[in-house]
């Protein structure tokens, strides 16, 4: 009995900690909206890959950073971002995660 109980116990510790290393954006909170709604909910971009025509982001790719870069003794890890790509109109249409271009 005692072994289910630790198994049990490991179990849900383990299903925990995956939950916490997920991202904290999902992609179905962005797509259909508009980059000025996406902004005005949650901040401005960190990394915007086209330009803005009166607020509105149109085919370009915005995206909020998800794990910082980091530099250490054993080498560098690249920071990672989730982005969002907008049409023609400036809406969200797709999400993924990547890297800052350039580095």
């Amino acid at each position: 009995m005692k072994r289910h109980v630790l198994i049990l116990f490991a179990a849900v510790i383990f299903t925990l900690t995956l939950a916490s290393c997920t991202s904290k954006y999902d992609a179905e909170d962005f797509i259909g909206k508009t980059s000025a709604e996406i902004v005005d909910e949650n901040g401005d971009f960190d990394c915007v890959i086209g330009e803005a025509d009166n607020g509105i982001y149109s085919n370009c790719k915005c995206g909020y950073t998800i794990k910082e870069k980091k530099a250490g003794f054993l080498g560098s890890s690249d920071g990672v971002l989730f982005f969002i790509c907008f049409d023609e109109n400036g809406v969200a249409i797709s999400c993924a995660e990547g890297v800052r271009p350039g580095g």
